[in-house]
């Protein structure tokens, strides 16, 4: 018989984690203690990989939230996909700017690393006391990973690729993390990027199999069409998938063959999927573009539990 004071997590494929509440931790160390394993990252209740949801559809951030006997809480996510974080030594093949704001690190692993697409890893790299958090641009049977490193003038990433580094470079990668990740079903499919948002949703296209997809749209985000990158993988991805591209910049030249706006105003823009309830939705960019594009597609009748989104803060 179950315990009643018990804390009880419900995963979305409906199998059901039961814990006794620690007095004085929250939900995550509670279920730590108990030898459970949640997806989870800064334990900050910044990154919101914890979040889950109460029964009213609220976020409640499992790292900061405090125990108490009874809560009942849904997770975007299957037990099973949750994989305990590794360490892996890797060396840099190839580095080169994919834009004006926008670099791309190539690199091999020492061994593999699996990972969902739309996950993230934390690398350190020469010169740096901390880790830096990339999602990765690759689909998991790649050869090598993938980096998009937004160029922030004075970070330590952008100083680092700028004045020093070189291919062979090694450094660590640790992962994966997140619960952002290509869910495997039939429905319709929206895709939301802002800046370099953009790269784990070229993960999750590039790991779709053309064979069983549902159609497909994405919307890639650009603050100036300069900083614009990745279209012609974009492209590349149409000639097997049923694809629909909208490019949006906020600033642009007469020469901009995309939508002029933000990627919020290009919704209206889509025209080979439905904006409603059938459809899935994966968001990825800025705090303040995520919120955004949930609020409008929440008016458009999707779902709450049908709309997946990362949001994401350069690593300077």
């Amino acid at each position: 018989m179950e315990n009643q004071d018990h804390i009880h997590l419900t995963f979305s494929d409906g199998e059901v984690m039961h814990f006794a509440p620690v007095d004085g931790q929250s939900i995550l160390v509670s279920a730590e203690k108990a030898g459970n394993v949640l997806a989870s990252n800064c334990r900050e209740g910044t990154c919101r990989t914890c979040m889950a949801r109460d029964a009213n559809g609220g976020e409640v951030l499992l790292c900061i939230t405090p125990a108490q006997p009874g809560m009942a809480l849904t997770l975007p996510y299957q037990r099973t996909d949750v994989t305990p974080p590794s360490l892996r030594r890797a060396r840099i093949n190839t580095f080169s700017r994919a834009s004006r704001s926008v670099w791309e690190i190539r690199y091999r692993l020492q061994f593999p690393l699996p990972f969902l697409p739309g996950q993230y890893v934390e690398v350190i790299f020469p010169g740096m006391a901390s880790p830096r958090r990339f999602s990765m641009a690759n689909p998991p049977s790649g050869k090598e990973q993938v980096l998009h490193v937004r160029d922030l003038p004075g970070g330590a990433m952008s100083t680092y690729l700028n004045e020093r580094a070189r291919p062979e470079d090694a450094f660590t990668v640790r992962g994966p993390f997140g619960v952002f990740y290509l869910r495997a079903t039939s429905r319709p499919k929206l895709f939301v990027a802002g800046g370099t948002g953009l790269a784990p949703i070229v993960s999750m296209l590039s790991s779709i199999d053309p064979a069983t997809t549902p159609p497909l749209a994405v919307i890639a985000g650009f603050a100036d069409a300069e900083d614009a990158y990745a279209l012609e993988a974009l492209r590349t991805l149409t000639e097997t998938l049923p694809l629909e591209i909208v490019l949006a910049a906020d600033r642009a030249t007469a020469a901009w063959e995309g939508f002029v706006g933000n990627p919020i105003a290009a919704l209206d823009a889509v025209r080979s999927i439905p904006l409603d309830a059938g459809t899935e939705a994966y968001l990825c960019g800025p705090p303040g573009m995520v919120n955004a594009a949930r609020s409008a597609l929440l008016a458009r009748n999707l779902e709450a539990s049908s709309i997946f989104n990362e949001e994401f803060v350069h690593s300077a």
